[in-house]
């Protein structure tokens, strides 16, 4: 036997973990930016809201109109509970 062939199964056990260690690192490279995309959902998402809450059409009518309830049950709740509990 020559030396290249005894050093072939070395060779190929190589081979082998190299190929691993690309799946390995091909798949933590797809998490991390799998969690980098939505994270810009997330803000893109957030951003929409915003831009669409203080504008004029229909959603930003349904958002004014849902901060003013939320004022006025925020105001109207905690003397009612007062009046309740203590009176």
């Amino acid at each position: 036997m020559t030396r290249m062939e005894n050093l072939q199964p070395d060779l190929d056990e190589q081979a082998r973990q190299d190929a691993v260690y690309e799946r390995a690192m091909s798949s933590i490279n797809a998490s991390r930016r799998e969690v980098e995309r939505k994270g810009y959902v997330v803000m893109g998402g957030a951003m929409s809201y915003g831009e669409g809450a203080l504008g004029d059409g229909w959603f930003g009518k349904i958002s004014h109109g849902a901060k003013l309830f939320m004022i006025a049950f925020g105001c109207a709740v905690p003397p009612f509970l007062v009046w309740w509990v203590l009176l």
